[in-house]
């Protein structure tokens, strides 16, 4: 499962308008996750707000004295004022610390468990997965810690061929890049293999339905495709295009169970996952050099 389930709808059309954030945790964002705290706190899955508003006043190092039916506002107050490096520390404290068994009683006051300590930090992590994903925070929860999955620059990069790729000829190469990307992030483990797979096929069906190509071959469409003045595509970027569909075919578990081209690591999914979307975004180029104007897009 992703840490989303899905691409958020801005960046799923490419109109995100908001740049990446790695060096914050800004003001909207603090709201959300005053709101998820919240529903965790109506769930019965905390031990209450004074609880959490206790951990937010000992990450700021603040002493002060406040009513119970108070906790909730302080807490709101408090992670406002926090340092933004802080607040993540913050989450993953929630997430280990703060959050307990779902419980309800019933009319004779027996408890029952509806949901299990290792649910509720799943559905917490959702939430703080989701509200990263709406705010354009890099990073992503999983089992409790941060991570990112993928540098700056490749999120980026990936952007700007979300929007490329809004073109309506272009729908399966975005269909087959929105799986990549969600391979890619899969939580708790991320599946590379499948990341680099369909990653390529996004280039392929992008090349194929750019240019009208008849081949089947994607390395002879790669090589046959000229600009509206008639040049074809340098010899050493057809190189660069071509990297990541070969290896797709020699990688380890990508297309082919024994191959032996080396594994399908981190880093190899990530550099042809952005590989792919610079090429996308290249391809498009040469497509629209035989265009008088270009798309709105």
């Amino acid at each position: 499962m992703a840490d989303t389930d899905k691409i958020l709808f801005p960046s799923r059309f490419g109109i995100e308008k908001r740049s990446v954030i790695d060096s914050d945790f800004p003001e909207s964002a603090r709201i959300a996750l005053w709101f998820v705290l919240r529903r965790t706190v109506e769930l019965n899955r905390t031990e209450g707000w004074v609880r959490i508003a206790e951990e937010i006043l000992r990450l700021h190092r603040l002493k002060k004295s406040y009513e119970e039916d108070e906790a909730a506002d302080l807490a709101y107050s408090i992670i406002h004022q926090l340092e933004w490096t802080k607040v993540y520390i913050f989450c993953e404290r929630v997430y280990e610390k703060l959050l307990t068994t779902e419980v309800e009683y019933d009319f004779n006051g027996n408890p029952e468990t509806v949901y299990e300590i290792e649910e509720v930090r799943r559905d917490f992590e959702r939430d703080i997965n989701q509200l990263l994903g709406e705010e354009t925070i890099v990073y992503r929860m999983k089992n409790g810690e941060f991570y990112r999955p993928g540098r700056f620059h490749s999120q980026k990069i990936a952007s700007k061929a979300y929007r490329v790729l809004q073109d309506p000829i272009l729908n399966d190469a975005r269909q087959h890049f929105n799986k990549a990307r969600l391979f890619f992030e899969k939580a708790p483990e991320p599946d590379f293999p499948n990341a680099i797979k369909e990653a390529v096929s996004a280039m392929e069906a992008a090349a194929k339905h750019l240019f009208s190509a008849r081949q089947k071959d994607f390395e002879k469409v790669i090589k046959s495709i000229k600009d509206a003045n008639g040049e074809a595509i340098p010899p050493t970027i057809i190189n660069g295009l071509l990297a990541p569909y070969r290896f797709r075919g020699a990688g380890h578990a990508v297309a082919h169970g024994g191959a032996t081209g080396g594994n399908a690591t981190a880093a190899v999914a990530e550099w042809t996952l952005t590989v792919v979307a610079a090429s996308i975004i290249y391809l498009r180029d040469v497509a629209q050099s035989y265009e008088a104007e270009p798309p709105p897009f």
